[in-house]
Formats: structure tokens, C-alpha cells, sequence
């Protein structure tokens, strides 16, 4: 069946660009670290349902639109850095133990992850991408789009399930207070710095 996509290409940028760090990647990795790989489960499943749905989005024009209007990715971009920063200033003040949360700390919701979604500029730039580069005869018919939703999605889910087993591989390896305090201390960084990333220009 002819799709009118270029296959493999599109199978290794769905590949590298969903195993490499972003701000699902970091969240997913510490949700892993902080709650364990289990709970983790539903965080997963609402970036790869969300994520879909901005490949959808994209399909339909929206992602082009958001392209061509220059406050919007701004926005998006500003929106995703608040958030993340936010949680940078979190897990630096936490000093609970990794992988027993405070009783009023949850891990991500499979709905908030899906939403989180719309203002993470990465992905609307992968699902942007995804629809119109790689396309071998004009536009991605219905058959092309279910395509690139399999694809991002069939390689995504496990991509994003090493960055919470990697998480939670942490969990297991600290136990004492001041390499919990480091722990927090780095991953602190690491979200703020991934904070930063998405304020660079798509």
C-alpha cells in the first residue's frame, strides 16, 4: 500500500527525535526517578495520546498556521518554559526521599500529560515535520497520516519507557539523604537548562 511517505526516513527521524532529551523526556525521567516506573505508566501514555493528536492538528493545518504567525511559537515557547521552570524551583526545594513523594505529590496525569503537549514546541516542530517532509507525492492523504501517527507512536511509547526505566533505575541506586540532595540538585539543573532549550528559536 502506497502511504506517499518516505518510510525509512521518517523512521529514523521518529526514532532520533523522540529518544533524544526534550521536555517529556526530562519530566518522564524524573516522574521515574520520583514516583517509580508503574505510576510513571499513565504519564507516558498521555505524551504519546497527545502527541498524536498534535500530528493530527498539524495534518490539518493548524501546525503550518502556527508556523506562519510569529507570536505564536513564542507563546508556546514561553508557555513550555514557565511550566518547566516552575518544576525546576520544585524539585530543587524538594528534599523527600526520590521515590517517596510528599502525600499531596502526584505523578503527571494521563490528561495534563496530553495537554502539556500543546505548548511543547518540540513537539509541534516533530509532528510539523513529520507531515510535510517526508511526503513523496504532495500532500498525506488519511492512509499517510495514520502512517505517521503508528510510526511516531510505535517508536515514541518504548522511547519514552527507557527515560522512566532510566528514572527508576535512580530511584533504586539512591538511598542516602545527601545523594537524594544531589540527585535533586542535578536534576534541578537539567529541567531548567531544558527550560532554556525551549526558548531558542524552532
Amino acid at each position: 500500500m502506497d502511504t506517499g511517505l518516505n518510510l525509512a526516513a521518517l523512521t529514523v527521524f521518529a526514532l532520533v527525535s523522540s529518544i533524544t532529551p526534550g521536555p517529556n523526556t526530562m519530566l518522564v525521567m524524573r516522574s521515574g526517578a520520583r514516583f517509580g516506573f508503574a505510576p510513571t505508566t499513565p504519564h507516558v501514555v498521555g505524551v504519546e495520546a497527545g502527541f498524536a493528536g498534535i500530528i493530527v492538528l498539524a495534518w490539518l493545518g493548524v501546525g503550518v498556521v502556527l508556523l506562519s504567525l510569529p507570536w505564536a511559537f513564542p507563546v508556546l515557547r514561553w508557555g513550555c518554559f514557565a511550566y518547566l521552570l516552575w518544576l525546576a524551583w520544585k524539585v530543587l526545594r524538594d528534599s523527600g526521599a526520590v521515590g517517596a513523594a510528599n502525600p499531596d505529590e502526584r505523578p503527571m496525569s494521563l490528561a495534563n500529560a496530553a495537554l502539556f503537549q500543546l505548548v511543547n514546541p518540540k513537539a509541534w516542530m516533530m509532528a510539523v515535520t513529520g507531515i510535510t517532509a517526508f511526503s513523496t507525492g504532495g500532500e498525506v492523504g488519511a492512509t499517510g497520516l495514520g502512517t505517521v501517527v503508528a510510526i511516531f507512536v510505535g517508536i515514541g511509547t518504548p522511547c519514552m519507557f527507557v527515560w522512566a526505566l532510566w528514572g527508576a533505575a535512580i530511584n533504586r541506586v539512591l538511598r542516602r539523604q545527601a545523594a537524594r540532595r544531589t540527585f535533586n540538585v542535578a536534576m534541578s539543573a537539567v529541567v531548567a537548562l531544558t527550560a532554556l532549550s525551549t526558548l531558542r528559536s524552532p
